[in-house]
């Protein structure tokens, strides 16, 4: 049963361009609401092209929260993100108005919205530096194989590759002495509609190559290359950057159709973790807008 005191809010997800900023800002007109970023590259500053972060013209007067929060060589976490967009999530209501979460990395959603709590959760600068450093000599792999003899439960949920996730479940693990994965969960802190958006998959690949297209003719090649003394941070692990920052004098060409092979490969990846996740969610076809708004008007009134 829903708990009447609880707040309600509302995500837009779904994979990249398949059309949530879009929708999320006629939904904020109709619903008087605040869009509050759920992207893990959005959140750095002058990642922008790439990122398809909107300009302020294109975001009206539609408040966006969650954007360009940390710079390029942070070290973000899952638990930063909570953490902030709690308090976001609190100063929207505060206002009347309703908090809509809106982005593509569903772990930060996920997270938001099943009351995990990182809170207490420790870190160390210095180990976390000496575990890049194992990380650098031995590779992903090795690492990834010594998070799964400490803490099994977490090493099945993160990829091999995904060096950031598995060293802060090694640091958490060495710091606590006891796994990432039983970390302490909170009650659901939200009464919480999850829509995932949308669409056939010869369109939304075709919306993904001319997204692509359109950022490199925007300049995404001379805003990676601007960069670059970030091309070691986790920032530059976002797709198009890290394609170009490997190899920046390479033909547009060739750049261009890495990136949207790697976008597509990504988009696969993103619906199955939109799956997945155990939430109160309803998938929609990102052109039925009608539907979708009246979704979510039917969840505020119940």
């Amino acid at each position: 049963m829903v708990q009447t005191h609880r707040i309600k809010t509302v995500a837009i997800v779904g994979c990249t361009a398949v059309g949530k900023s879009s929708t999320a800002l006629k939904l904020a007109e109709i619903f008087d609401g605040v869009i509050i970023g759920a992207d893990s590259m959005q959140i750095y500053r002058q990642f922008d092209i790439g990122t398809g972060k909107l300009t302020k013209s294109e975001c009206g007067n539609v408040e966006h929260k969650m954007i360009d929060v940390a710079d390029g060589d942070a070290d973000f976490s899952v638990g930063d993100y909570v953490e902030l967009a709690q308090k976001e999530i609190a100063d929207a209501v505060g206002r009347g108005k309703l908090p809509l979460i809106v982005g593509g990395t569903g772990l930060y959603v996920n997270s938001l919205f099943s009351g995990c709590n990182f809170g207490g959760a420790p870190k160390d600068a210095e180990l976390r530096k000496t575990l890049k450093v194992l990380l650098h000599f031995f590779g992903a792999k090795v690492m990834h194989s010594l998070l799964s003899e400490v803490d099994s439960a977490s090493s099945q949920k993160i990829a091999v590759n995904d060096c950031k996730r598995v060293i802060r479940a090694l640091e958490i693990y060495t710091l606590q002495g006891t796994p990432k994965s039983e970390a302490t969960t909170q009650k659901k802190p939200y009464d919480d509609l999850t829509i995932v958006l949308t669409l056939p998959r010869e369109l939304l690949y075709e919306r993904i190559n001319e997204r692509v297209k359109k950022m490199f003719d925007n300049g995404l090649i001379d805003e990676v290359k601007g960069l670059m003394l970030y091309k070691d941070c986790g920032s530059m692990q976002a797709l198009g950057y890290k394609q170009i920052a490997a190899n920046p004098d390479a033909p547009r060409s060739e750049l261009e159709a890495l990136t949207a092979q790697k976008t597509r490969n990504y988009a696969k990846r993103q619906m199955t973790y939109f799956n997945n996740m155990k939430l109160n969610k309803v998938f929609i076809d990102a052109r039925d807008f009608d539907k979708i708004r009246n979704c979510i008007a039917d969840f505020l009134e119940n």
